[in-house]
């Protein structure tokens, strides 16, 4: 058997996100229970999406999920679930319906594995993008083997108690969760009041920027027309590794959070994304870009597309796609080829948020306006 206390650490570019150890034990298992304090739509929706646990749904795993309704939980979350819910049949949403004074409050993953072991997972991470992969949280993985035992009498104690509390999502349900309002990432809410989080600061007391904690970068990528499927966006091994900092020994469990960033400034929802190696002759990798999808490849002879990356955190990231002709196109075109581009193929240049604002001021992923998501 096997514990390991895990940090999930934003800034720290060596971090496992919960989403990914989710995943990564998802990979191995043939059934799936968890309980989660609380749940929103963004949260529920990518991990359930997300291929691996569609591949567990697929080899007839269940999935079978209870989460919270006192706090946050809402309406269009749930509703969302009973839509998925209709489209696998062995997802199995549920609520507890808490008849205490009491919050419920677990964390928790019980990963049956297909080799007859276990893996559960215990932690601060709720089912929302926030727990997931934003906040700084804590878990604990415990890898139990063939023939190792883990105590579960408690929590099958606990389902067995409260077997007539735990139900499926109906109309007093929705009803009791249309209550529930989700915190946005930039505050808090105590009674009433909207208290802004304080900027980061260094030991001198001066405000900490993006760039001094390795973060905040800059990717151009001229994107190249791919025989029409230009939405999958190859990328060297290089840039994978230095910008997007994913390791070719995790692909299939690491993911990339991206965020396009509208014209006026304002984002959308975000785009969890998976990198896959073409094992062909080109041998690149590829990100799906959602701007992209469904657009016709503008007219070679004006130019190629460039997608704009500003870094987040680790492995999340603002973009814009920019196409021939729109503002900030021939300056950033510019800007693209002059820079040195790591590895080969189309220019990549990574630079700063400095270079990018001297180029193109009015760029929107230099005023990018919050809008209030499933953020928690």
């Amino acid at each position: 058997m096997n514990l390991d206390v895990c940090i999930q650490d934003p800034s720290n570019r060596e971090t496992t996100y919960l989403y990914e150890a989710i995943l990564a034990a998802a990979k191995q298992a043939r059934n799936w229970r968890g309980l989660y304090a609380f749940a929103s739509r963004d949260g529920v929706d990518h991990l359930i999406e997300d291929q691996i646990v569609l591949d567990l749904l697929g080899r007839d795993g269940e999935v079978d999920l209870i989460v919270g309704v006192d706090a946050v939980t809402n309406r269009t979350t749930l509703e969302r679930m009973q839509e998925l819910e209709e489209c696998h049949d062995n997802f199995r949403p549920r609520v507890f319906w808490n008849q205490t004074r009491g919050l419920f409050h677990p964390k928790i993953s019980d990963f049956e594995l297909t080799n007859g072991g276990r893996i559960v997972i215990v932690g601060s991470g709720n089912l929302t993008p926030g727990g997931l992969m934003r906040n700084f949280e804590a878990y604990t993985v415990i890898s139990a083997g063939h023939g190792d035992e883990i105590d579960f009498d408690a929590l099958e104690e606990f389902l067995e108690r409260h077997a007539n509390d735990i139900r499926r999502i109906d109309e007093e349900v929705l009803e009791r969760a249309a209550a529930n309002i989700i915190r946005p990432l930039s505050g808090i809410r105590r009674g009433g009041a909207h208290i802004r989080r304080p900027p980061a600061r260094d030991r001198s007391g001066a405000v900490a920027t993006q760039e001094a904690a390795e973060f905040g970068r800059i990717l151009l990528a001229q994107v190249p027309r791919a025989g029409g499927r230009w939405s999958q966006v190859h990328f060297n091994a290089q840039v994978i590794n230095e910008y997007f900092r994913l390791n070719q020994s995790q692909l299939d469990t690491q993911r990339v959070y991206l965020t396009r960033v509208s014209v006026d400034a304002t984002t959308n929802e975000v785009e969890v994304r998976p990198c896959v190696f073409s094992a062909d002759s080109n041998r690149n990798y590829k990100i799906e870009i959602g701007a992209a999808k469904h657009r016709q490849y503008p007219d070679p002879s004006d130019g190629p597309p460039i997608l704009i990356f500003k870094e987040r955190q680790l492995r999340t990231y603002d973009y814009i796609l920019l196409l021939p002709g729109e503002n900030g196109y021939d300056s950033i075109l510019k800007l693209s080829n002059r820079l040195p581009s790591p590895g080969k193929g189309f220019a990549r240049p990574i630079t700063n948020t400095n270079t990018l604002a001297n180029e193109w001021p009015d760029c929107p992923l230099l005023h990018v306006q919050e809008t209030d998501s499933d953020e928690m």
